[in-house]
């Protein structure tokens, strides 16, 4: 069995040392809430854009999906440094978002014949509920 013997100024100075590095690897991973608050961004934006704005189905959708592969591109570039199952969690937050407006939200609205613009802004806000909640499950450490 071996002995470890250290002064207080050593140990103190390694535990020092432990804390910076722990910062600079927070610090590190702080692009991921940029990340994951812009795509929420671009997805209640798409929505947004078709339901209240009345823009072009496809001309939003092509917009969204240029600005999510600009946004992912980079994300893949710093996924090192990304939590642990960060990027997995988020694409299935988005997928989850897709079909939760595409599949249940808008059809739903559309069929009731809500008029108002805060039906839609309410529902782009629960359907990008899963891609906010990422927000907080990556803090962990």
């Amino acid at each position: 069995m071996s002995q470890n013997n250290f002064t207080f100024d050593d140990a103190s100075s390694r535990v020092a040392e432990g804390r910076r590095i722990g910062a600079r690897a927070r610090r590190a991973a702080l692009w991921f809430r940029w990340f994951v608050a812009l795509q929420a961004a671009f997805a209640l934006a798409f929505t947004l854009a078709v339901d209240v704005f009345r823009a072009p189905y496809w001309i939003a959708f092509a917009l969204l999906l240029l600005a999510s592969a600009f946004l992912w591109a980079t994300a893949f570039r710093h996924r090192l440094s990304a939590p642990r199952n960060g990027l997995r969690n988020v694409g299935i937050a988005v997928a989850t978002w897709f079909a939760l407006y595409t599949l249940m939200l808008d059809p739903s609205l559309q069929l009731v014949g809500a008029s108002s613009p805060w039906w839609w802004v309410l529902a782009g806000a629960v359907a990008v509920s899963p891609i906010a909640a990422c927000l907080w499950a990556s803090s962990r450490r």
